[in-house]
């Protein structure tokens, strides 16, 4: 039976996912294609990874899906315990609370300064409080509940996903680990 594995956008964006293979985004698509396809993988992305993927190349080549199954996860079926979105909420009202903090501090520091470098500051850490490392699209739950779906492993360099799919108890695999387990079994 063929190791499952759901990939998001960074197994092949993320440049350092995929620094040791490629110099390019063409390259990483093409080194993963090629490693993909003569693994012993069946390797899995949701159809909102591919219009995330497309955003990066005019045009994904064919061989991308002879290699990858798109599949979307049935959202009626797939169950999260409550203890995970209870936690979720929990992290959101604690990122509220930090982003008015960051909100305040702009207002209080920046108040007599130039209004640009003011709306800068709270633009950047504002989105750095309220996004990193949590779950924070649909793509990324698509990603986390396809995995769940069909009891695969999770390629992903997301920090939110990657935290997300610990407490479900979805095994990770690193992008860089994932392609040299890949080309280990290309090579054997």
């Amino acid at each position: 039976m063929k190791r499952k594995v759901v990939i998001d956008t960074s197994v092949i964006t993320n440049p350092y996912s995929t620094r040791e293979i490629a110099r390019s985004l063409e390259e990483a698509m093409e080194e993963f294609i090629h490693l993909a396809g003569d693994s012993g993988y069946e390797i899995y992305a949701t159809p909102s990874t591919v219009e995330e993927l497309k955003t990066f190349f005019q045009e994904l080549p064919v061989d991308f899906y002879r290699v990858v199954r798109i599949k979307t996860p049935n959202k009626y079926e797939v169950r999260i315990p409550g203890i995970v979105l209870y936690d979720f909420l929990a992290q959101m009202r604690d990122r509220i609370n930090r982003g008015l903090r960051v909100a305040e501090k702009a207002v209080r520091e920046f108040r007599d300064k130039e209004e640009k470098e003011a709306i800068r500051y709270l633009r950047d850490n504002y989105r750095r409080v309220m996004r990193e490392g949590i779950v924070d699209s649909k793509e990324d739950i698509d990603t986390i509940l396809l995995a769940l779906q069909e009891d695969a492993s999770l390629s992903t360099a997301d920090e939110g996903q990657i935290d997300l799919a610990r407490k479900l108890g979805i095994e990770i695999i690193e992008p860089a680990v994932l392609y040299r387990l890949m080309r280990r079994e290309t090579e054997e």
